[in-house]
């Protein structure tokens, strides 16, 4: 007997194998070559077909974000090189090849193996525009890597010095197609990182897509997404790419519009002096005007028209302060005088001299001191009384 409790469900299964096809890196990331058949696009811009060769065939299917800008020439018949992965579709049970990147076979597989590597370097970031870097339109010195004594390098150079003529230009000779160009522009990109330079242009004039190739070169488009300095890529015409345009931090589409790109024209600076030694000028004649209004302002007011004016109340007010001073310190004598004279009437009434001239006498031993009591003196003491018009010398006789 079947044990059921081991049995998969059909889903189960399919799943199961799905994961079996997702987890063979063999089958991710694989290019497969065949001829397409039974080629049709769904009004979701999905598109589904077969690929074909002699003895075999497998379904595919290439979905919308992938098939948006698919190569029109691919239909039936056609034999292409697709690059993608092979999964299973588990409602039906079938493997298929998902499709991301199609191409005629031929000169398609070159722009195919392109497409994928320009896909694995954008993932990477090399492309981000996050990691562009501002081009220094004031560089002191400037590196040219180009084909020695062509014309993209003669008018590169030329332009450079006619905008502005202070700037060095440093020349790093290369191939700049073949199979030797990729080492050579290697060998150019690694001297020109060991020279003294703001700005790297890299360039050539235009020619077939595989005389451009050697700008595609990875190694040499890693190097140049770690190069030191901003890299201006003048390679081709406007209509031509190649990976180095993308890593670079800006693109020209000639050779002189990469000049103009790496240093501003000597006229720009001019006409900018210009204007700034305009505005300066009349920033200082605003501002001399308006020293002139402030200085006639002040000229007329009252104090410089007439000095005095600004101490004469003062000294109105001086005059009226010192009379006041006067008066009241005078009243204060016054008042004081009084004080002091009633004072001294006071005091000369009880001096002895008032005393005296009141009827009373002083009475003093022969030393001169005063006598207050009877016990001061004895009988026969000579003494002397002072009255109020002359002194009397006596002898004590008795006293009681």
């Amino acid at each position: 007997m079947i044990d059921v409790k081991v049995a998969y469900s059909v889903s189960n299964l399919n799943k199961y194998i799905k994961q079996m096809f997702d987890n063979n890196f063999s089958l991710r990331g694989i290019t497969v070559k065949g001829e397409i058949s039974n080629f049709k696009r769904y009004p979701s811009g999905h598109v589904y077909f077969s690929l074909k060769d002699e003895e075999s065939m497998i379904k595919a299917v290439m979905f919308y974000d992938y098939a948006a800008h698919l190569d029109p020439s691919i239909k039936d018949g056609v034999e292409v090189l697709t690059y993608g992965k092979v999964s299973v579709y588990p409602s039906r049970g079938e493997y298929q090849l998902y499709v991301e990147a199609m191409e005629p076979y031929g000169a398609g597989a070159q722009l195919l193996e392109l497409e994928m590597l320009k896909k694995k370097l954008a993932a990477e970031g090399l492309f981000d525009e996050s990691r562009k870097r501002k081009i220094n339109i004031f560089p002191k010195a400037v590196g040219v890597i180009s084909a020695p004594n062509s014309a993209a390098l003669a008018d590169i150079k030329t332009n450079i010095l006619r905008r502005n003529p202070l700037v060095e230009v440093k020349i790093f000779p290369s191939l700049v197609q073949g199979s030797e160009a990729p080492k050579s522009l290697l060998k150019a990109l690694n001297d020109a990182k060991n020279a003294n330079i703001d700005t790297l242009i890299i360039g050539r004039g235009g020619g077939a897509s595989e005389d451009l190739s050697a700008f595609n070169d990875e190694t040499l488009v890693r190097a140049a997404a770690e190069f030191p300095v901003p890299i201006i890529s003048a390679v081709g015409h406007e209509i031509d790419f190649t990976l180095i345009d993308y890593v670079a931090d800006a693109r020209a589409s000639t050779p002189t519009g990469a000049a103009e790109l790496a240093t501003i024209d000597k006229r720009e600076i001019y006409q900018k002096l210009d204007i700034s030694l305009n505005r300066m000028q009349d920033y200082l004649i605003n501002r001399v005007n308006r020293a002139k209004e402030r200085i006639a302002s002040i000229k007329n007011r009252p104090f410089f028209i007439n000095p005095k004016s600004m101490y004469e109340d003062k000294l109105v007010d001086l005059a009226n302060t010192k009379d006041k001073l006067n008066i009241l310190i005078s009243h204060i004598l016054d008042m004081k005088k009084e004080q002091v004279l009633a004072r001294a009437s006071h005091l000369k009434a009880l001096s002895p001299d008032g005393v005296i001239n009141r009827g009373y006498s002083i009475m003093q031993d022969e030393s001169g001191k005063v006598i207050k009591s009877t016990k001061d003196i004895a009988v026969n003491q000579m003494i002397k009384t002072t009255l109020k018009d002359g002194t009397v010398t006596s002898r004590v006789v008795a006293k009681e």
